[in-house]
């Protein structure tokens, strides 16, 4: 989780990345992440609400999922955990332990082949508890930004780069 933070905190911080290493889908903007010796760790993508809800996922190179949930309503410590509750008309309520990513975000992990993830990738409303804030979120084309994340990590699995 804290290699999700770290690449969460990049993609939002980092204001410039070789154009191999973006990509786009819609409104949704993601990346593929590096760590410092220069290792591929996981891609991210993010569709950003300055102003509200900002929802992103992240893949790992070995599969694992995060959502990320940043919304200027939350005043939350980095570094911390924090309960959260996830929920899909049709299926069962998930209960995490999401890690605090910043002081307005926190990073909940998903099962990838779960039902939750699926219907989440279907495009249907779902609500996330934070903190006794509960956030209602259906979001365009998160299906296809699912699938762009997939095709980033299966692109740079195993790659290397090098700062010159």
């Amino acid at each position: 989780m804290r290699l999700w933070a770290i690449a969460f905190l990049g993609l939002a911080l980092t204001a410039a990345s070789p154009d191999a290493d973006t990509f786009k889908t819609g409104d949704w903007k993601g990346r593929a992440n590096f760590n410092g010796e220069g290792t591929f760790t996981d891609c991210t993508i993010l569709l950003p609400n300055p102003e509200h809800t900002t929802l992103g996922f992240v893949l790992t190179h070995g599969s694992d999922l995060g959502m990320i949930v940043a919304d200027p309503a939350l005043h939350l410590k980095p570094g911390q955990h924090k309960p959260v509750l996830v929920h899909v008309e049709g299926h069962d309520s998930y209960a995490a332990i999401a890690d605090v990513v910043a002081d307005n975000g926190v990073l909940i992990p998903l099962d990838t082949a779960g039902p939750l993830a699926d219907a989440i990738g279907e495009g249907k409303e779902f609500r996330v508890t934070i903190r006794e804030k509960e956030f209602v979120l259906q979001r365009p084309e998160t299906g296809d930004a699912l699938t762009a994340l997939k095709a980033c990590v299966e692109s740079h699995r195993g790659k290397n780069r090098v700062e010159l």
